[in-house]
């Protein structure tokens, strides 16, 4: 999928570091800065929640932004997002009085809209791990810390995005620790796996072949752990060539979680009423990010089929924010090649971070009744 040249708009949005902060791409129609819902927005794309929320919070005491009802409904969704129901309740408690009508209403139970079986079980915080250097750069203890963490809360996702480097000690322990995890049947996702991938192809060329055994031998566990046998089997040739020896044995991961998950909403699917695809138009779920290629791929097929073409986002968690220039490019596409495109079903969150994105100057946006 291609990224948006220098100068789209989608291409040159980035995470707000504080009010303010942010403004939109090159292009005239955007080269304002971000209100603060569309601030929010970024943030809540980049998975970080409690920066968005303190940000709205800010905005409806503020005695300038206290009547953006905009404002106020995102930070409703947050709170469902979140699962905090006593914020939820809160807030409803001052929204009725403010504005005179009811809130909208909580949603029990983790909701479609979340499709990540983690939330089920209120892990969606509290089994993230970051890992990354020490004070003196060094991944050693981090790694014991990740390990320690994993096994205290059953679940886990670790985020990688903070190494870029790491010596073969680390990759060696790291390996282990991922092995010793994925062999005890330890339910695990992962972020930006691909820059630690390139971290490590990188080790291959700058070090001796005695040297790079640690770095193949994670990079190995990687590919096992994401299910990606046909990449594992290439580099496995790759190492027979360079080290004249048999590459390790491939092994089938599998997370328990996700795989429930996916058997029960195939069997949710089957047991709902057919409806006419026309209507619905294509239905688009979970956190839309540079995994969602399927997804994307079965939506432009719909879109080439149709001369309108809906798309359903109720049961989008969110997009990623790495994702979203891509998103961008997609969607643009689509309209530039004679289509009407409407996004409907969008809670408060989405349809602001499509906005400040320019979706809807390829899409027609649609929200979801709140109230």
């Amino acid at each position: 999928m291609a990224t948006p040249a220098p100068g789209s708009s989608a291409s040159n949005i980035r995470p707000p570091a504080a009010r303010g902060g942010g403004r939109l791409g090159s292009e005239e129609y955007h080269s304002a800065p971000l209100s603060a819902p569309q601030e929010a927005a970024v943030l809540y794309s980049a998975n970080n929640a409690s920066a968005a929320t303190a940000i709205l919070k800010a905005e409806i005491k503020d005695p300038a932004g206290r009547n953006n009802k905009q404002a106020w409904l995102m930070l409703f969704d947050l709170y469902q997002v979140t699962q905090d129901r006593t914020d939820f309740d809160a807030l409803s408690m001052l929204f009725t009085v403010k504005f005179e009508q009811s809130p909208p209403a909580w949603a029990e139970g983790p909701g479609d809209s979340a499709n990540d079986p983690r939330r089920a079980q209120s892990r969606e915080r509290k089994d993230f791990f970051v890992l990354k250097p020490s004070a003196s750069g060094e991944l050693v203890a981090e790694i014991d810390k990740f390990v320690a963490f994993a096994e205290s809360q059953g679940t886990v996702r670790l985020d990688v995005s903070k190494v870029t480097a790491i010596a073969g000690e680390e990759a060696t322990l790291l390996a282990a620790a991922l092995t010793k995890l994925r062999k005890r049947k330890m339910p695990m996702w992962f972020n930006h796996l691909d820059a630690l991938e390139k971290v490590l192809r990188a080790a291959f060329n700058e070090r001796t072949p005695l040297e790079q055994k640690p770095y193949w031998n994670l990079l190995f566990e990687l590919l096992i752990l994401q299910g990606k046998m046909q990449e594992f089997e290439d580099l496995g040739l790759e190492f027979a060539v360079a080290f004249e020896m048999s590459p390790p044995n491939w092994e089938t991961y599998v997370n328990t979680v996700a795989a429930s998950a996916a058997k029960s909403a195939v069997a949710e699917k089957a047991a709902e009423p057919a409806a006419p695809t026309a209507e619905l138009g294509y239905q688009l779920k979970g956190v839309l990010s540079a995994a969602s290629a399927n997804q994307i791929a079965e939506m432009n097929a719909y879109a080439a089929s149709h001369t309108e073409v809906t798309l359903d986002m109720t049961r989008v968690l969110r997009v990623d924010f790495a994702f979203t220039a891509a998103f961008f490019d997609v969607i643009k596409a689509i309209q530039l090649a004679g289509k009407r495109v409407v996004i409907a079903g969008l809670n408060e969150l989405n349809a602001a971070l499509l906005e400040a994105l320019g979706v809807n100057r390829y899409a027609i946006l649609v929200r979801r009744k709140s109230t």
